[in-house]
């Protein structure tokens, strides 16, 4: 064979690995492949960013990091392609201080693209500059729209979902999500979390217009149908109660519902937190807790559903196992019921603790067994005493239970924006940071 046709040769097998990894990324034969092809070509920078994707479709991402690395390292022609598909892989793994130094590398080693700017948007709203990322992710909805309009569906959407994962507020999410429909009505990210958005806004109309719209296209959409099923609720309480859907908004129940579906939709909420904590808990705090409920049990404890579904309790006296300032354990199914069961025999004994309507709802998880208990309200939660002030512990339960996870060294996927309230910042902080320049 002659050299021309050796290289026809390996320039085939470079096609067929490329075909390959476009029908099938994990297919075996691209690694074979483009290990033939190092051997003979160590210097082919393509055919190593082949690899890694190959291997980072396989669940190998640390040797995909490596070959993308070997990339960055030979700054060739392909130094930037490498480095752009670096800031996505490390993106993929939640590694946002490392996406967002590669986007930066991108915008300084390269004429930036609008996917480019929202890219490095993303990842620095997660990583906590919420300003600068969300002033990005406009940035590039501006450039796709002046550069390439034919995509503006996808910035569009590319945004709302970032805006969503990095829990922008409402009334920045909702302007965003309204311009991604209004482009693509069937877009299966934006419409359901809108829903939800409008009736965290009280747009109660365009909630269930826009459900039943979504309904008609999928049917099966479970997201919209649970919002409209919590509209309907919500409309039956108010007039059961004689009270409107405003007083309803005006309670916090929204606020605390909109938080709750969209740590659901992220993949960030209460029963996550709990599979997250349990294989990290330590000996003694495992021994103190108590077995699951049965699911009968779970689903009709007065409590919260999941934690009791989780452990149903946990033996009194072991609240300082969890090494927190306040030692509280978890109660259990039946001392939640009991509990309420009291207050509902003599309110007298309880000043407080009256829940007439959802006003004034609050559901207890744990308590100090000397009189405080945990208490999830409208408000957060907080730590309640018969006479005193509630004291705030945490934005949600769910936020409690990530502490724990990230107190006992797990990974915690919540946005950095989320976690800043421990440092002192409001959770939902929304005030433009300093402007990110590469």
């Amino acid at each position: 064979m002659s050299e021309s046709d050796a290289v026809d040769a390996l320039q085939r097998e470079v096609d067929l690995a490329w075909e390959l990894y476009d029908v099938q990324p994990t297919h075996p034969e691209i690694a074979r492949i483009t290990t033939r092809v190092l051997a003979r070509q160590p210097e082919r920078s393509g055919i190593r960013i082949l690899l890694a994707r190959h291997l980072e479709a396989s669940g190998d991402v640390a040797g995909a990091r490596e070959q993308l690395q070997d990339v960055v390292g030979r700054r060739d022609r392909l130094f930037v392609d490498a480095a752009r598909e670096l800031r996505d892989l490390e993106h993929q793994q939640e590694r946002y201080a490392e996406a967002v130094r590669w986007g930066v590398t991108v915008m300084q080693e390269s004429t930036a693209d609008w996917y480019d700017l929202i890219r490095l948007g993303g990842a620095a709203a997660m990583e906590g500059d919420l300003g600068a990322g969300w002033d990005l992710l406009d940035q590039g909805v501006a450039l796709c729209a002046s550069t390439e309009p034919d995509l503006l569906p996808d910035a569009l959407a590319a945004r709302a979902i970032f805006l969503l994962q990095s829990f922008a507020p409402a009334e920045r999410f909702i302007p965003a999500a309204e311009a991604a429909i209004r482009a693509d009505a069937t877009s299966p990210f934006v419409g359901g979390p809108l829903v939800w958005a409008y009736l965290h806004a009280g747009r109660y109309d365009d909630a269930e217009e826009l459900a039943l719209r979504l309904l008609r296209v999928d049917p099966t959409d479970e997201v919209p149908a649970a919002a409209l099923g919590v509209l309907r609720e919500w409309q039956r309480i108010a007039t059961d109660a004689g009270f409107t859907l405003d007083d309803i908004a005006t309670s916090g129940m929204v606020e605390l519902v909109w938080g709750q579906m969209r740590d659901e939709l992220l993949g960030v909420g209460l029963p996550e937190a709990l599979a997250a904590l349990e294989p990290l808990l330590p000996a003694d705090l495992r021994t103190s807790l108590r077995p699951p409920a049965d699911p009968e049990t779970a689903r009709s404890s007065p409590g919260e559903e999941d934690v009791a579904a989780w452990h149903d309790g946990q033996a009194p006296g072991t609240g300082a196992l969890w090494r927190t300032e306040h030692d509280l354990r978890l109660m259990s199914a039946s001392e939640v019921a009991a509990m309420d069961d009291a207050i509902e025999a003599d309110p007298q004994a309880w000043p407080g603790w009256e829940q007439d309507d959802v006003r004034s709802y609050y559901t207890q998880v744990m308590t100090d067994d000397r009189g405080g208990y945990a208490v999830v309200t409208t408000r957060g939660l907080v730590l309640r005493r018969t006479g005193e002030d509630d004291v705030p512990l945490a934005p949600t339960l769910t936020d409690w239970f990530w502490d724990r996870v990230a107190d006992l060294g797990g990974h915690d996927p919540r946005p950095a924006g989320r976690r800043s309230y421990r440092a002192g910042v409001p959770s939902d902080a929304g005030a433009p940071g300093e402007t990110m320049t590469p």
